[in-house]
């Protein structure tokens, strides 16, 4: 199924009524969002090897929507911009380590903690040796 999201759909995800984190969303302008929002589904679509798809019904657990909204709040939140601002807890996205650290599948994309959780990624670290 084509994925047919919207910036629209990401505003209602992020509702005051809906999201804790609806503050955090509502203070950045509307280019800045409709930027983040972009640059989260190509920087999914790398992470997952293919396009994203509508969730097939509405009790969907896994979701690859919400996984593009939340990443799309984690890249505002964590920029070279946000460092400027005096902004704690950045995460640099051009560190290499970081990158390995935070994603399993080691495409140098940062995938943001609760995206990973609407993906179904495992983010169990399994020593082997």
């Amino acid at each position: 199924m084509a994925y047919t999201k919207t910036l629209e759909n990401c505003e209602d995800y992020f509702k005051p009524n809906n999201h804790i984190q609806s503050y955090s969303w509502r203070q950045y302008d509307e280019d800045v969002k409709n930027a983040a929002f972009n640059q989260a589904k190509r920087e999914l679509q790398v992470a997952l090897g293919g396009l994203l798809s509508d969730p097939s019904s509405e009790d969907d657990i896994y979701r690859q929507d919400y996984a593009h909204f939340e990443q799309s709040l984690f890249i505002l939140e964590n920029t070279p911009r946000q460092e400027a601002d005096g902004v704690s807890n950045v995460i640099d996205e051009g560190d290499e380590d970081a990158c390995n650290d935070n994603n399993p599948t080691r495409t140098g994309v940062v995938i943001a903690p609760q995206a990973k959780r609407y993906l179904k990624l495992n983010m169990i670290k399994m020593p082997r040796g």
